[in-house]
């Protein structure tokens, strides 16, 4: 009775030392500006095992185009109140992003009946529920993008965010992790989301093997947008530090998470019933007055399938273009089990028609402004599809063959430029390197325009995007010098 009566003395004397701790950094760091006109209103939602989790939604003033992006901001579990994160939700809000600071189980709001330091491992590991709750409760709200959500997540919470994003592929698109570190399952859930751009946060006081826990994010990120910023303070303390961190953070938003348009999963039919599927890329803000934008299909090639081209259609669409990337026939969820022949030109074409068509379609794109990429055995026939159509301003093929002598005539009559890539190492398994294919396509235009780079060394197709950073650079200003004629 005696140990049991001076535990309870001890987990109540901790509970007042960590209230007195909280209201202090309360006191403290959650101070908004009265002349602020952020919307913000307080709420409260439920995890899938019962939990009430407490939340302050901050929302632009004036929301120009909807639905907007979202962040996710979670409190530092047992001691650090949601509050803290005053300065960045409104930073986040300024950049005409939606916010959502929440209080984790076991913390301020969200304390509950036990806590954070009396939990269990099972209990803690039960957080990711925190953040799954948050995410879908954000992606409900009526002005918000359900499928451009970022988490900031510190410490403890790096790992559980981590390994969230693993399994929300579709809402989840960007990460900020603070002073934190990984467990195993979390280094596998970053190296799974390839897709996934991180900016990681290592404090400039702590020790330099605290710096590398902090870092890895970023290391482990095969994603170009990742980045690695040093900082004052830790977790999101840093945000109420010098250096400019919440520019500097929601510049890093702007062009990895705004930046990339609305994205909706679509279907679409070919002309013989086919139902292909993809993902149309939006570019924010589109305005009446400015007028339509400027569309662009990507068409994979035999060996791959859209997501390819999901860093390519994003670049893009940061650009203001719109970006249409599709599954063929046979690939993904598009018609399973009925996959062309690699050379099968006429149905190929099909579904590359179906492409242009859809996306003409869409309000907000110029009909007449549209641009292919192309790769690989595709080639030929996506010159096939653009030959007759006037809306086809440009291609861009990437080890450009496949064609046939159809293929060549229409190379020869149409009148828009060409930019070709291929590599002189690129060998096919017969000796011949598709370097000649390309080099023959260039020389059949007659559009003095055309342009062909060669590489030695960059390998085929799609691919040559990694092995060459720089191309996908030069691809997205080469469609928009050609749409904006």
């Amino acid at each position: 009775m005696k140990l049991y009566t001076e535990k309870k003395w001890a987990e109540r004397f901790y509970i007042l030392i960590a209230t007195l701790f909280i209201v202090s950094i309360t006191t403290t760091n959650a101070q908004i500006p009265a002349e602020s006109k952020t919307l913000i209103k307080d709420l409260s939602f439920k995890t899938e095992d019962g939990w009430t989790i407490h939340a302050t939604y901050y929302l632009p003033p004036d929301i120009r185009a909807t639905p907007i992006p979202g962040l996710v901001i979670l409190s530092e579990p047992g001691w650090v109140p949601r509050s803290i994160s005053d300065e960045i939700s409104l930073g986040v809000a300024d950049i005409g992003m939606a916010a959502l600071a929440v209080d984790i189980r076991g913390t301020d709001a969200s304390y509950g009946d036990k806590d954070y330091q009396s939990f269990t491992q099972e209990e803690r590991d039960a957080m990711q529920l925190d953040i799954r709750a948050a995410v879908k409760h954000l992606s409900s709200q009526k002005e918000v993008d359900g499928n451009r959500i970022a988490v900031f997540g510190a410490s403890d919470m790096v790992d559980y965010v981590a390994r969230e994003a693993a399994i929300n592929l579709s809402q989840i698109k960007a990460l900020i992790l603070s002073t934190g570190w990984l467990s195993d399952k979390g280094r596998e859930s970053i190296k799974f989301r390839k897709d996934l751009p991180i900016l990681a946060l290592a404090s400039e006081d702590d020790p330099k093997q605290k710096q590398e826990m902090a870092a890895e994010p970023f290391f482990l990120s095969e994603d170009k947008g990742s980045r690695l910023m040093f900082v004052m303070d830790r977790g999101a303390s840093i945000f109420n530090r010098p250096g400019q961190p919440i520019k500097r953070t929601t510049d890093w938003l702007k062009e990895n998470l705004v930046g990339i348009g609305y994205q909706s999963a679509i279907s679409f039919k070919t002309e013989d019933g086919k139902l292909l599927r993809g993902t149309l890329y939006m570019p924010d803000g589109l305005d009446k007055n400015a007028g339509p934008v400027g569309g662009v299909v990507y068409v994979h090639g035999a060996n791959h399938d859209a997501t390819t081209w999901y860093h390519l259609a994003r670049e893009a669409t940061k650009t203001g273009l719109a970006s249409l990337i599709f599954d063929q026939r046979g690939y993904m969820k598009s018609v399973p089990n009925e996959r062309p022949y690699a050379f099968d030109i006429d149905t190929i074409q099909k579904d590359i028609k179906a492409a242009i068509k859809f996306i003409t379609s869409q309000s907000g794109v110029d009909s007449n402004r549209i641009a292919l990429v192309t790769a690989t055995s595709r080639g030929g026939p996506t010159v096939g599809a653009a030959y007759g159509d006037d809306r086809i301003k440009t291609i861009v093929g990437l080890s450009f063959y496949g064609g046939n002598d159809d293929t060549k005539k229409y190379l020869a009559e149409i009148d828009i430029p060409l930019f070709l890539v291929a590599s002189t190492r690129d060998i096919r398994a017969d000796g011949r390197s598709l370097i000649d294919a390309t080099r023959e396509a260039y020389q059949l235009s007659n559009n003095k325009e055309t342009e062909l780079l060669v590489y030695e060394d960059a390998g085929r197709g799609s691919a040559m995007m990694k092995t060459k950073p720089e191309l996908e650079g030069m691809i997205v200003r080469w469609i928009n010098e050609k749409l904006a004629k």
